[in-house]
C-alpha cells in the first residue's frame, strides 16, 4: 500500500499538463489521475511514500502558484481510497448509503477518508469531478448507525462553503442498491 497521496486541482488545463510533467521529471511518484475536469480545470492525483509526495507536492505549490485552486497531503491514507482511485470499489452489502458531493475534489477526498478511519463505512463509488462540473461525489455503505455516524466525521471536517449537499438513505429502494452493486 502507498503511503501517501497527494491530490491538486488547477484552474488552468494547460498549466495542469506544464506543472505535472515538471513534477513528475522530479519526483518518483505514482500516477492516479491526470487530466482536465469539470468546469475546465485540471485535476492530479498521485501516490506513493510520504517523502516523494510531499516532494512532488512542494513542487506543485511553488510551479502552479495563482492556478492553484486547492491541494493537500495525505499522509497514512485509508486503502479503500486507493482502491477507489482504481475504480475498485467495496463489495459489501448495501444496508444505509451516504451521499457526499463537494465543490471541490479534494475537500471531498480529505473528510472521506477521515470517516473512513472513523468509522465502519465502505466506499461504494466515487466520481473525481468529470461530468458534474468538477465537484466530487462518493457514495458509502454501511449500517444506518454507521453511515450517520461517517456523515457527521465529513461533516466535521470541512469547511460548510464546500459541501454542495449531503443525504444519508436508510435501507434504500432495491433500485438503487442495485445502481451501486
Amino acid at each position: 500500500m502507498n503511503s501517501a497521496i497527494g491530490v491538486v486541482e488547477l484552474r488552468s488545463i494547460s498549466k495542469g499538463y506544464e506543472t505535472a510533467d515538471r513534477m513528475l521529471k522530479i519526483s518518483s511518484v505514482q500516477v492516479h489521475h491526470l487530466k482536465p475536469i469539470c468546469p475546465g480545470k485540471f485535476l492530479i492525483i498521485i501516490s506513493g511514500n510520504t517523502a516523494d509526495v510531499q516532494e512532488a507536492m512542494d513542487f506543485v505549490k511553488t510551479e502552479a502558484n495563482e492556478f492553484r485552486i486547492s491541494d493537500f497531503v495525505l499522509h497514512g491514507v485509508h486503502s479503500e481510497i486507493v482502491d477507489a482511485l482504481k475504480k475498485r470499489y467495496s463489495l459489501q452489502p448495501v444496508e444505509a448509503i451516504g451521499i457526499l458531493e463537494t465543490s471541490t475534489v479534494s475537500s471531498g477526498i480529505f473528510a472521506l477518508n477521515n470517516a473512513l478511519k472513523q468509522s465502519d463505512i465502505h466506499v461504494k463509488r466515487m466520481n473525481l469531478g468529470m461530468a458534474i462540473g468538477g465537484k466530487f461525489l462518493a457514495v458509502f455503505t454501511g449500517t444506518v448507525s454507521d453511515v450517520e455516524h461517517g456523515m457527521k466525521v465529513i461533516l466535521s471536517s470541512m469547511d460548510d462553503k464546500r459541501i454542495v449537499h449531503y443525504s444519508v438513505i436508510p435501507s434504500p429502494a432495491e433500485e438503487i442498491i442495485n445502481h451501486f452493486k
